[in-house]
């Protein structure tokens, strides 16, 4: 459905209606996550977020493939307040 496009926003309606492919083990309040996934080729939309609700917080992502990859860097800030 967004194949190839870089420029849009992701809704709350998204993340209901699409499965996470892969995700952390657990979900636990550390500086550092590591996690080895085996994936079909495809694009794919990573999404951090900090351990508790509704905090700001700054990524630093790293990627490996075996295969050649490329990747963009969707930079926009957004803001996001969902009810519980």
């Amino acid at each position: 459905k967004f194949s190839g496009q870089t420029n849009i926003h992701l809704s709350k309606n998204f993340f209901l209606t699409n499965k996470a492919r892969e995700k952390s083990n657990t979900f636990i309040n550390l500086r550092e996550v590591l996690n080895r996934f085996k994936l079909p080729a495809g694009e794919y939309i990573i999404v951090p977020s900090t351990f508790e609700p509704n905090k700001n917080g700054d990524f630093c992502l790293r990627v490996f493939s075996e295969k050649n990859a490329n990747s963009t860097v969707i930079d926009d800030e957004i803001e996001a307040n969902f009810e519980e």
